[in-house]
C-alpha cells in the first residue's frame, strides 16, 4: 500500500473495522481505539497480538487528544459510531454526542498532527434519506437525512469538509450501503438468516423498502483502496473542495434495487426455510418513525477514481453468510 505505515482506527472491535484490521496487520503498524467497557469478541488472538490497543471514549476530548498525539498516525480510519438506525429515534442525544461530537474531537486532535496523510471517515448511504425512486444515487445528490443517526453522520461530514477547506485536513468520506456477511446483532440479512436457520418466523418491518447491499469483504476492500487513493497537495485540495464540496466523498455499493421481501425470498431458498414470514416490526423492537422507500448507490466514481470494484454478488454473499451462521450455530 502507498499510504503511511502507522494507522489509527476507531470502532476497532466493530464488524467492518475488525476485519479491516486483520487485512492491515501484515503491512501496517496498527493502533486500535477501544471503549473501556467493550472488548474484541470474535477477533482472533493472532490479530490481537499484532495490534496496539488504546482505551478511550470518542466523547472524551482530552483522552482522544492524548492518544492521537502519542500514536501520531499517518492515517486515521474513523469507523467508530453508534449505528442501529431505529434506536436513534429513541436516543437521539446519544447518537449526536458519539457520532458528531466524537468526530469533532477526533478531527480537532488530528489537525494538530504534523504529518497526517489522510483522515478516512465512515459515513453511510443513510445520509441521503429520501431520494427519487428508481434512480441510483450519486455523491452530488442532496443529503436529506431521515433519522437522528443519519443527521449525526451528515453533521460529521460537514465538520470534516469544513476542516478540509479551512485547515487543509486531508480527508476521504466513505458512503457505503448496507453491509452483511456475519455481523453479530446486525443487518436484516443476518437477522433473516439466523431466524430461518433456526426455524423461527422472522418479522420484516419494511418489506417494500428498496435497498443496496455489499458483502463485508467488498467493504473492507473499499477502505484499502481509500488508503491508496492519491490525494493532491494541501492548496489544490482546498481549491477542489471549494469548487466541489463532494470531491472527496465516495459511494460504495452494487447498485442493487432489491426489496427487503426479495431478500427474504432468496434467504428462504438458501436455508430451505418453509415457515412463515411476518410483515411488521417485532413487538419489542423500536419502530422507525421514518423509513426511506428507496436507497441504492451509483458507485461509478469510486470505481473510476479508486479502482474499487465489488466482487461478491448478492447470491454468493448470501450463501457465504448462511454457511457462516451454520458454523456459528453448530447446525
Amino acid at each position: 500500500m502507498a499510504s503511511g505505515n502507522r494507522v489509527f482506527i476507531t470502532g476497532s472491535n466493530g464488524f467492518v473495522a475488525s476485519r479491516l484490521i486483520a487485512k492491515l496487520i501484515d503491512n501496517h503498524d496498527v493502533h486500535a481505539l477501544v471503549r473501556p467497557r467493550t472488548g474484541f469478541e470474535g477477533v482472533e488472538d493472532e490479530v490481537l497480538r499484532s495490534i496496539n490497543i488504546h482505551y478511550g471514549d470518542l466523547t472524551d476530548f482530552l483522552t482522544i487528544e492524548n492518544i492521537v498525539r502519542e500514536v501520531s498516525p499517518d492515517v486515521i480510519l474513523h469507523l467508530g459510531a453508534r449505528t442501529p438506525v431505529s434506536f436513534s429515534f429513541e436516543q437521539p442525544m446519544d447518537y449526536q454526542n458519539i457520532n458528531y461530537m466524537g468526530t469533532v474531537n477526533l478531527v480537532t486532535s488530528a489537525l494538530k498532527l504534523p504529518n497526517l496523510e489522510r483522515f478516512i471517515f465512515a459515513s453511510t448511504m443513510e445520509s441521503y434519506g429520501w431520494q427519487p425512486e428508481g434512480v441510483l444515487i450519486k455523491e452530488t445528490a442532496t443529503q436529506n437525512p431521515a433519522s437522528p443517526y443519519a443527521v449525526s453522520k451528515v453533521a460529521a461530514e460537514h465538520y470534516i469538509k469544513m476542516a478540509g477547506k479551512a485547515f487543509g485536513l486531508p480527508y476521504v468520506i466513505m458512503r457505503a450501503c448496507n453491509t452483511y456477511g456475519g455481523k453479530p446483532f446486525g443487518t436484516i440479512i443476518e437477522y433473516l438468516t439466523n431466524c430461518m436457520l433456526t426455524n423461527k418466523a422472522p418479522n420484516i418491518g419494511t418489506p417494500d423498502a428498496v435497498r443496496d447491499f455489499i458483502h463485508v469483504d467488498d467493504h473492507v476492500q473499499a477502505y484499502t483502496k481509500a488508503m491508496d487513493f492519491k490525494l493532491e497537495g494541501k492548496e489544490e485540495r482546498i481549491r477542489n473542495v471549494e469548487s466541489d464540496p463532494n470531491r472527496y466523498a465516495f459511494n460504495f455499493g452494487w447498485g442493487l434495487q432489491l426489496k427487503i421481501r426479495d431478500i427474504a425470498d432468496r434467504v428462504r431458498k438458501i436455508t430451505g426455510y418453509s415457515g412463515e414470514v411476518k410483515f411488521g416490526f417485532p413487538a419489542d423492537y423500536p419502530k422507525r418513525v421514518v423509513v426511506e422507500p428507496y436507497l441504492s448507490l451509483d458507485s461509478s466514481k469510486s470505481r473510476k477514481l479508486m479502482g474499487w470494484s465489488p466482487e461478491t454478488d448478492i447470491d454468493v454473499g448470501l450463501k457465504r453468510t448462511a454457511s457462516y451462521w451454520k458454523d456459528r450455530l453448530g447446525l
